[in-house]
């Protein structure tokens, strides 16, 4: 009842940010399902993946053994993993020596990549969500009222220029090699499902009786097509 009462006495403007509030909830969870799906679509395909590196040695019987198979399979797995992730690994040191060199050289291995003085800050758009005065409360909740003011726009600055390469490489890099990770996880599980399937010997819909009667049916068929080639000639 009194939050039915605090929503009626509410503003107009209050009203809308509620609203508003309510929409970017919603397409929050609409960006996570579809992340969601991207990702277990990418695990499927890296996981399709490993039957191209092990199904040679399968077919042609190299690997004959579930313990063969899961080590000559982990093995490939890990060089799939190696040549993926190198690139992203490479980016990520490359960034850190160039950030490194720049503190080794000013003597300043304090210095913050993400200041809005002389790091990469400075190319970002920044506002004033700090200000108090731009928020409200609802139903006991500190909200925001209006949108904050701003406090930098995008400007170039030569002292910054190490965080411009350090920031986003470590962010390049870092997908990368998450990418990586990703594939060597969903190739792994392959790898463990067909450990357990390519060498079962299932007998679920096996008869003893009717494999038997299989055989005979065939041995009857085998002496009686000699005896219609012989007719026929």
């Amino acid at each position: 009842m009194n939050n039915l009462v605090i929503l009626v006495s509410l503003s107009e403007n209050d009203k809308r940010l509620l609203i508003a509030l309510l929409l970017v909830l919603i397409l929050v969870f609409v960006l996570i399902g579809y992340i969601g799906m991207l990702i277990t679509r990418v695990m499927k395909w890296q996981g399709k993946m490993l039957d191209n590196l092990v199904a040679d040695a399968l077919y042609t019987r190299v690997v004959t053994t579930r313990k063969h198979f899961f080590k000559y399979a982990n093995k490939k797995n890990w060089r799939m993993f190696y040549k993926q992730s190198w690139v992203g690994i490479l980016i990520i040191i490359v960034s850190v020596l160039v950030l490194v060199i720049r503190n080794a050289i000013v003597k300043d291995f304090s210095y913050n990549p993400f200041n809005q003085e002389n790091g990469f800050a400075t190319v970002l758009f920044l506002w004033d969500f700090g200000n108090q005065d731009y928020y409200t409360t609802i139903f006991g909740i500190k909200v925001l009222s209006q949108w904050p003011g701003l406090i930098n726009s995008p400007h170039f600055v030569l002292e910054a220029l190490p965080s411009y390469i350090f920031v986003p490489g470590v962010i390049i890099g870092g997908i990368w090699y998450f990418w990586a990770t990703q594939c060597l996880i969903a190739r792994t599980i392959r790898m463990i499902r067909l450990s357990r399937t390519a060498f079962d010997k299932n007998l679920d819909n096996f008869n003893q009786n009717d494999a038997i009667a299989n055989r005979l049916n065939n041995a009857v068929n085998g002496n009686q097509n000699p005896n219609n080639n012989n007719i026929n000639q």
